[in-house]
């Protein structure tokens, strides 16, 4: 009993003189030595709880699905974007791109020539997610307000430039009123927006776009007011077209389907009491006086 008393201590000793790294089934934490005695390294890559010195340091990053949302209102993740289309007009942008992180831990070189022992996940972070504070350093936690700056100037960036581009292709009204070009011009976005990420990470898929989708574009108020009147005078045109059709078609032809006309307005007048009708004896002039 006194020789388990006395290791129990210098178990507890020993705990506190160490870190653990703890990530859940959703994250990927990097170990790196530190303290007075070690070089400022990588050590490795953890998924599974380990225990390691106290001075080194954890850092924790999300494997599977993400989002970044970019539009008007709280919680979202960038402002909307702006984009010009093949006339000369501006929309706005929003929508959604679902990511995924590269959490791959296998060693590699990268196009410079650089060996990176923890795999693309350890480039991220040295190159990009460091400089931003984008981890926390516990698992289970959300990430750091630089996670957010981070997403805008890289999955964001790349986004912008990818709808500017596409947008060009299209007027803008294909773009607001035409389903089919709408959804194509989404397509052409994703397949170019991976490209244009890796321009932003030296040409390596440090981030995979899994989908995008954009929302209705948004149009200057000055459009929305033409495309409304446009709509207007098809509408009156078409009303106009069918008038045509029903005069030519009725008995006593056009003469005939005036007077109709006039006698409808007449009856529809009476039911709503603009004028007045007077009982007249048999034979005589029939009067209708308008109502004041």
């Amino acid at each position: 009993m006194t020789r388990r008393l006395v290791a129990l201590p210098a178990l507890a000793l020993v705990l506190s003189a160490c870190s653990i790294a703890n990530p859940t089934s959703s994250e990927v934490s990097l170990q790196y030595g530190a303290g007075p005695f070690d070089s400022r390294k990588f050590v490795e890559c953890e998924t599974d709880r380990d225990v390691s010195d106290v001075n080194d340091d954890h850092y924790y990053y999300p494997k599977g699905q993400r989002d970044f949302t970019f539009g008007d209102g709280d919680g979202i993740d960038s402002a909307p974007l702006t984009s010009t289309t093949q006339d000369s007009q501006e929309i706005k942008v929003t929508g959604t791109v679902k990511f995924t992180l590269n959490t791959d831990c296998s060693q590699f070189t990268d196009p410079t020539g650089k060996v990176w022992p923890g795999g693309k996940i350890q480039m991220f972070h040295e190159l990009i997610a460091y400089k931003y504070d984008a981890a926390p350093d516990d698992g289970g936690e959300q990430m750091q307000p630089g996670w957010n700056s981070l997403l805008r100037n890289y999955v964001g960036a790349a986004l912008d430039r990818a709808t500017d581009n596409e947008a060009l292709k299209y007027p803008w009204q294909k773009l607001y009123t035409d389903a089919p070009s709408k959804a194509q011009w989404e397509r052409d976005v994703l397949n170019q927006l991976p490209e244009v990420l890796k321009s932003l990470t030296q040409g390596v898929d440090l981030i995979t776009i899994n989908s995008v989708l954009l929302q209705k574009p948004g149009i200057q108020p000055g459009l929305v007011q033409g495309l409304t009147d446009k709509q207007a005078a098809e509408l009156r045109s078409q009303a106009a077209d069918v008038d045509k059709q029903a005069a030519a078609n009725f008995p006593g032809g056009i003469p005939g389907y005036q007077a109709y006309q006039q006698q409808q307005a007449v009856n529809e007048a009476i039911k709503s009491g603009k004028v007045q009708v007077l009982p007249v004896p048999q034979g005589s002039p029939i009067m209708v006086s308008p109502n004041k």
